[in-house]
């Protein structure tokens, strides 16, 4: 279970970006950049009616033929959803509102306010839109993730259907198996800290490193003996003769005792 559910957390990890990375890909940034370019209309209104309307006068009917006139501008290089119209998206409605256009220290920002809530466009947008290129980045990252999500997937399943097992003096390991007579150097140095040792095969059966996983196949909970790898690792060095390799403990330090000096050392004597 400590392998399985690290490799289920692994998958399911990189399903989730993966997913969200596809997402961004095909919606999410496509709709950030409709709400940029709608948001870019607003602002364009606004400065268009300061010109027309204020500075030339233009009164509120002649301003409603003037939005009513214009469309929305989408840029070849941005993608934006499937569903709206790139070159035929008239300007909306709420900007004709010549007295909301008009109102002191609010103008376009107002007509936004209102029609952002009502499509449920966040109040400010993102500060620059998303080109080809960016959603391209989106894809190759959600194909990695979803590469990385089937490997943990292959191991998932390739680990849970092995085995490391001594069963009459064969060992089954890593997807093989060999004699306990086979190995020619069993190295522990690693098996106390993290639970891995590697036996290494003698040169007839081709010198061959094998790994022995004991966190992945076995675990080490007292309450799983005699059937985890601390148990499998005692019955093997109990068949085992030949050479192993493992860190010497240190030798506890010695105690040194100093001599202690005399009162006489410290007393003053009269001469």
């Amino acid at each position: 279970m400590w392998f399985t559910g690290r490799a289920l957390v692994m998958a399911l990890m990189f399903l989730g970006f993966g997913a969200y990375f596809y997402y961004d890909a095909v919606s999410g940034y496509p709709r950030k950049n409709l709400e940029y370019f709608m948001h870019k209309t607003f602002v364009d209104a606004g400065a268009l009616f300061d010109r027309e309307g204020r500075l030339n006068g233009a009164g509120s009917g002649e301003w409603e033929r003037t939005v009513q006139s214009r469309m929305v501008e989408f840029p070849e290089d941005y993608e934006i959803p499937a569903g709206v119209d790139r070159k035929g998206t008239p300007w909306p409605a709420v900007l004709a509102d010549y007295d909301l256009m008009s109102a002191p220290g609010k103008g376009w920002s107002a007509a936004w306010q209102a029609y952002s809530a009502e499509r449920q466009y966040p109040l400010k947008p993102v500060e620059q839109p998303y080109d080809g290129s960016k959603i391209f980045e989106q894809w190759v990252a959600g194909s990695i993730c979803m590469a990385l999500a089937a490997a943990a997937l292959f191991l998932l399943v390739r680990t849970r259907g092995r085995k490391m097992a001594l069963e009459d003096g064969r060992v089954t390991a890593a997807g093989r198996q060999f004699r306990v007579e086979d190995i020619a150097r069993l190295d522990l140095r690693r098996w106390k800290m993290k639970g891995l040792a590697h036996a290494v095969l003698k040169p007839e059966c081709g010198k061959a490193r094998i790994r022995l996983d004991g966190l992945t196949y076995g675990g080490f909970r007292k309450e799983d003996s005699p059937n985890n790898a601390e148990d499998f690792m005692k019955a093997l060095l109990a068949r085992y003769q030949g050479e192993v390799i493992d860190y010497e403990e240190a030798p506890e330090a010695a105690e040194v005792s100093l001599p202690k000096k005399s009162a006489d050392a410290n007393t003053d004597h009269d001469v």
